[in-house]
């Protein structure tokens, strides 16, 4: 997805040198330099009404090198001081947006829903809307998210692929796990892994067989180490894996349903 389907908050501005130089080194790449022009204004200025814009420069001063923790402790100081409350959601918007690419998505959508009881304006509670989608559609929460979209737009492809999405044939974990408890590898075959399935049953066939080999030949000590301590081991590690490889299939046909929502949200923004 493209970063500015996220990265599309509103711009803060100050005023004074110090800001005026920390906006230039911000434009020219210059991200360290910048904050410390903003950190060197807010030194001097602890008590300027505007100091919460200049937190919010620092906030993405920060996130735009992708140091979501400084990010986020910026943005919320910019909201705490916000001197009104249409600023306020506007800085807690962008520290939504943080919160996201930083992958906390239940503190971002909390965030969300104090912007929408705060009823901004129709602007930023449209906004808030469509972050709140986004969160839920990184969850895979396609219904919530649909929910969300219901009131930011009627688009049909999108409401096609959200219910594309809701429809996906997913794997049971506990199933796949089962079917290798009782076959080797079947489990893995069954999630869509057929090398992993193969290489299960070859090794736990041999490991098997040479067990067994050993209780013929009357080695029944050796027969009964070799079961205990690799045998069973690999026995197991077989089960393990095929619930691993039942989540990764989920995970990768998930990812596919919500990059195609996604894909086509950023379409929706980007048409005049």
């Amino acid at each position: 997805m493209s970063a500015s389907l996220l990265f599309s908050g509103f711009t803060a501005s100050a005023e004074g040198p110090p800001l005026s130089l920390g906006g230039y080194l911000f434009a020219q790449g210059n991200y360290d330099a910048a904050i410390t022009e903003y950190k060197r204004y807010l030194f001097f200025h602890p008590d300027d009404p505007g100091v919460g814009a200049v937190y919010y420069n620092v906030g993405v001063a920060y996130r735009a090198q992708g140091l979501w923790t400084e990010a986020v402790a910026a943005f919320r100081a910019a909201t705490h001081l916000a001197t009104d409350d249409e600023a306020k959601s506007e800085y807690q918007l962008e520290l939504a947006v943080t919160l996201i690419a930083a992958q906390d998505y239940d503190l971002a959508r909390l965030e969300l829903i104090k912007v929408t009881m705060r009823t901004p304006s129709a602007h930023l509670y449209r906004r808030a809307l469509f972050l709140q989608a986004v969160a839920y559609i990184y969850q895979f929460r396609w219904e919530d998210a649909r929910e969300s979209l219901r009131n930011y737009t009627t688009d049909e492809k999108l409401d096609m692929r959200l219910e594309a999405a809701r429809d996906i044939s997913l794997k049971s974990v506990r199933l796949a796990r089962v079917l290798s408890t009782i076959f080797p590898g079947a489990g893995q075959v069954y999630a869509g892994d057929w090398r992993g399935g193969l290489n299960a049953l070859l090794l736990n066939g041999t490991l098997g067989f040479l067990g067994v080999d050993a209780v013929l030949d009357g080695y029944y000590v050796d027969a009964g180490l070799w079961g205990v301590f690799i045998f069973w081991r690999y026995y197991r590690g077989n089960t393990f894996r095929a619930g691993q490889a039942a989540e990764r299939f989920n995970q990768q046909e998930s990812r596919k349903a919500a990059d195609a929502i996604l894909q086509r949200l950023q379409e929706i923004v980007d048409t005049p």
